[in-house]
């Protein structure tokens, strides 16, 4: 992880780290998970529910409070390492990989706008 240290040692995250971050913490509070009755409900609906729950419990207008984390799972296909490699790679070693030069295109489109790409397991065996 790319950090830098601040005079007080704290670790402050280079720019292209906090995007990520940022990224990932936005697609995952985006995200649906089963919550109440079965159904789905994004992250950051299911934190709102268990905190307006708790303030009743706290103000007594409810007598119990059951605080509900729904399971989540962190999916991702790339690493810092992999986005650098796909961003440096040139026409030739396209070619020489055997990956279309239209998918490495779209790849290389998202990870410069900070998008998280859509990597298909193919390719991906093909760069690592």
């Amino acid at each position: 992880m790319k950090s830098n240290f601040t005079e007080n040692y704290h670790t402050r995250l280079e720019e292209d780290v906090a995007k990520l971050l940022i990224e990932k913490i936005n697609y995952n509070f985006n995200a649906k998970y089963n919550y109440k009755n079965g159904k789905n409900y994004p992250y950051q609906i299911i934190l709102q529910d268990n905190l307006q729950q708790l303030s009743n419990f706290i103000v007594d207008k409810k007598k119990e409070f059951n605080f509900i984390i729904p399971k989540m799972k962190l999916n991702r296909n790339d690493d810092l390492e992999l986005r650098e490699k796909i961003l440096n790679m040139t026409p030739n070693q396209r070619k020489e990989l055997g990956i279309n030069k239209s998918a490495l295109w779209y790849i290389k489109k998202n990870l410069s706008e900070g998008k998280i790409p859509k990597i298909y397991e193919k390719i991906l065996l093909k760069i690592k």
